[in-house]
């Protein structure tokens, strides 16, 4: 049997193919992708924050080897720093599955 895990990360340098990489890392190592999000912190529009991106992921393999060596492959990607990787709670699952986070913007954004 598999096990859930939430990672979570803060995009240090945003360009093109950072979540490709991810993908691949998670390829690689027979983890599947159950949900994903991106998105700015924060609720104050102006404030310039780091984007996030959080995943939910099944473990095909779910030993603590597998997971301290997808953890370490994912801290290989310099563009990204990674806060956290652990089992996830039940508000993490709802948000990620089903897109509920809140969202404020200003009417300059659009």
């Amino acid at each position: 049997m598999g096990k859930m895990l939430y990672i979570e990360a803060k995009v240090m340098e945003d360009k093109p193919g950072i979540l490709a990489k991810i993908a691949q890392i998670l390829a690689d190592n027979q983890v599947n992708i159950s949900a994903l999000t991106t998105g700015i912190e924060g609720i104050i529009p102006t404030e310039v924050k780091p984007k996030t991106i959080r995943l939910l992921v099944h473990l095909i393999d779910n030993s603590d080897e597998k997971i301290e060596k997808l953890s370490q492959e994912l801290k290989k990607i310099k563009e990204i720093n990674i806060i956290e990787i652990r089992k996830p709670t039940s508000i993490d699952v709802v948000n990620l599955k089903y897109g509920l986070e809140t969202v404020i913007a200003s009417e300059t954004e659009f």
